[in-house]
C-alpha cells in the first residue's frame, strides 16, 4: 500500500468519541511525537547531523557533548523562512496549493566555564564545563491542501451511512435521519442504512489548513575530559500548538425512484403522499466542517557522548528519554445539506445539523530515540554522519479520565499501526579560506507505519563567512520533500458497497532558506 493514514478534516474525523475518534487520535499522537533538533543554519546546511560533531550551538539540543569542545562562550539567532507546496491529483484533476512562513527557528547562548589549576596541566582532567540555553522551533504545522474532482465511485455520504449503522441509535445518527439523506432498509443481516444520494458522478472538493508549530527550551550541560572524552546532558520543556479547519464539499444528485426501490421497494421516499417523496431525484450540496485546535506541554532528557579515537575522528551517542506530554484536544463539527429542483437557482430544503463540540485531555509519551554517528577531520573540512532509531511503537496514550478500556484501544492502535525507523543523517564542511566555508548534506527519515509508505527525504547546502571580532554569519537552503496518498474520508464497509475510499495522490515539498548570525566572546 502507499497510503497514508491520515483523516484530513472530513467527516470520519469529526472530534467525537468512539472509532471514529480513536482512528483521527491515533494519527494525531504521530504528529504530535514528531519532530527535528532544529539548530542553526550551519548545522542544517550539513544534512541535520550533529550527533558527532560539537562546537555548534546546536549540540544544546542535539549532542550535549559537544559543549564540551567550547573554548569561548557563543551566543546566536537563525531566522527561517519555509515556502511550502502541494501537487494533488484526485480522480485525474491536478491542483496546487502553496504556503509560507517566517519565524525565529533557534536561538541560544553558550557560557564557557573553564576549570582554574594554577599551575596544574591544563591538558588533562576535566578542562571545562560548559552550560547551554537555547529555544528551537522543532515542527512547524502550516499546510494547506485544497483539490477538487469528479468521483465516480462513491459519495462521502457511504461514510456517513456506515456511520450510523456503527452509532445507531446515538444522538448524531439519529440527526442524520433527519437530513432527508438517508433511509433503511434489511437484508440478510438486519437493518441497514443507505444515503438517498446517487452512488457514482458527485462533485467533491476538500479545503483544509493546518498551522501552528512545536518548540522546545533546552537547558544543556557539557564538559571535556583531556581532549579526548566528551559528556552532556540536557533537560527539554516542549511547547506546541495545533489548529486545523476543513470544509469538505460534495455536489451530485439523489436517487430516482427506480434506484431507492432496488434498495427499499417500501420505502417512504416512493410515497408521493409522503414528505420525502419531494428529495427525490434532485440536486444536494453538502458541506462538512471540521475544526480543531490541540496544545500540550512536556518535557523529556537526553545524555550524549563523543569521544575522540584520534585526533581527527570523533564517535558519537545520544540516547533521549520519551517526552511526556499533557494536551488537551477541542474539535468542532457540523454538516449542512441544501436540496435544489433540477436546475434551480434556490434550494427548497436545507437541513443543518447540530454542532458537537468535544473537549479532551489525555497523556502522551513519545517515542525515545538512540543515535550514533562519526565526523572524520581533514586540514580543510570535515565530513559527519549519523543514524537514529527512533521507536514509533513505543509511543504511548493515557487516559487522564482513567478510561481503561479507551486507553487500551489506543494503545493496541498505536502497536498496530506504527514500527519502528531508521533516519540518516550526512553532511560535510570546506574551508575555502580563513573567512569563508561551504556546506552540504543529505537526510532521510524512515517509514513509521506498517502498512504504509511514507519517507522524506531533504537535500542542503550553505555557506559560512567570519567576519572579525567573533562575528559569524551562516546562510543555507533546505528542501524536503515526500510523496503519500490522502483520504478525505474512509468508508467503514466498502465491501459492501463495493468500492473503496477515496484517495487524493500529494507531492509536498518544503523550501527553507535559514540566515544565522551570531558572536564567540
Amino acid at each position: 500500500m502507499t497510503i497514508k493514514k491520515i483523516l484530513f478534516g472530513s467527516v470520519l474525523a469529526i472530534g467525537m468519541v468512539g472509532t471514529a475518534k480513536a482512528q483521527s487520535m491515533t494519527e494525531d499522537v504521530l504528529l504530535f511525537s514528531q519532530g527535528d533538533n532544529g539548530g542553526t543554519a550551519r548545522f542544517k546546511a550539513m544534512g541535520g547531523a550533529s550527533t558527532a560533531l560539537g562546537g555548534d550551538i546546536s549540540a544544546i539540543t542535539g549532542n550535549p557533548a559537544g559543549l564540551g569542545f567550547y573554548n569561548q562562550s557563543d551566543a546566536s539567532a537563525t531566522l527561517r523562512y519555509q515556502y511550502g507546496k502541494n501537487k494533488m491529483n484526485y480522480f485525474g484533476n491536478k491542483t496546487n496549493s502553496k504556503t509560507d512562513n517566517f519565524n525565529l527557528d533557534n536561538g541560544g547562548v553558550v557560557f564557557h566555564l573553564p576549570t582554574t589549576r594554577y599551575g596544574g596541566d591544563l591538558t588533562k582532567g576535566w578542562l571545562n564545563f560548559n552550560v547551554g540555553i537555547a529555544y528551537n522551533r522543532t515542527n512547524l504545522f502550516n499546510n494547506k491542501l485544497d483539490y477538487s474532482g469528479m468521483n465516480s465511485d462513491n459519495s462521502i455520504t457511504h461514510a456517513y451511512a456506515d456511520r450510523m449503522i456503527d452509532e445507531d441509535g446515538k444522538e448524531w445518527s439519529n440527526d442524520m435521519k433527519s437530513s432527508f439523506m438517508f433511509d433503511q432498509a434489511f437484508d440478510k443481516v438486519g437493518k441497514f442504512y443507505f444515503p438517498i444520494a446517487e452512488d457514482k458522478g458527485s462533485e467533491q472538493l476538500n479545503s483544509v489548513w493546518t498551522k501552528g508549530g512545536k518548540s522546545e527550551t533546552a537547558l544543556s550541560f557539557g564538559s571535556n575530559y583531556s581532549n579526548k572524552f566528551y559528556i552532556g546532558a540536557t533537560f527539554s520543556l516542549t511547547d506546541f500548538r495545533y489548529e486545523k479547519s476543513a470544509v469538505f464539499t460534495e455536489y451530485g444528485i439523489t436517487k430516482d425512484a427506480a434506484g431507492i426501490k432496488a434498495l427499499n421497494p417500501e420505502s417512504n421516499y416512493l410515497k408521493a403522499d409522503r414528505e420525502e417523496a419531494k428529495f427525490v431525484d434532485v440536486d444536494y450540496e453538502l458541506f462538512d466542517h471540521y475544526g480543531q485546535v490541540t496544545q500540550g506541554s512536556g518535557f523529556d532528557f537526553k545524555l550524549g557522548m563523543i569521544y575522540k579515537a584520534t585526533p581527527s575522528l570523533s564517535l558519537g551517542f545520544t540516547a533521549k528519554t520519551p517526552t511526556f506530554m499533557s494536551i488537551t484536544d477541542e474539535s468542532t463539527s457540523y454538516t449542512d445539506i441544501n436540496y435544489f429542483k433540477p436546475n434551480a437557482d434556490k434550494s427548497f430544503h436545507n437541513f443543518a445539523s447540530k454542532y458537537y463540540d468535544t473537549s479532551y485531555d489525555y497523556n502522551l509519551q513519545t517515542p525515545y530515540k538512540l543515535s550514533a554517528g562519526l565526523t572524520q577531520y581533514f586540514s580543510a573540512g570535515l565530513l559527519t554522519a549519523e543514524v537514529e532509531f527512533v521507536d514509533y511503537a513505543s509511543m504511548r496514550y493515557r487516559d487522564v479520565y482513567n478510561n481503561n478500556s479507551n486507553e487500551q484501544q489506543m494503545n493496541a492502535n498505536i502497536k498496530n499501526t506504527y514500527q519502528a525507523a531508521f533516519n540518516v543523517r550526512v553532511g560535510g564542511e570546506v574551508l575555502f579560506n580563513q573567512i569563508l566555508s561551504g556546506r552540504a548534506g543529505f537526510n532521510y527519515n524512515g517509514n513509521p507505519y506498517k502498512d504504509a509508505e511514507y519517507k522524506t527525504y531533504g537535500i542542503s547546502a550553505g555557506l559560512g563567512a567570519k567576519l572579525g571580532r567573533g562575528v559569524y554569519l551562516d546562510l543555507t537552503g533546505v528542501y524536503n520533500a515526500n510523496n503519500y496518498k490522502e483520504n478525505p474520508y474512509r468508508i467503514t464497509y466498502e465491501g459492501d458497497w463495493n468500492t473503496v475510499s477515496p484517495s487524493v495522490d500529494v507531492k509536498n515539498s518544503r523550501t527553507n532558506v535559514m540566515l544565522t548570525i551570531g558572536s564567540k566572546f
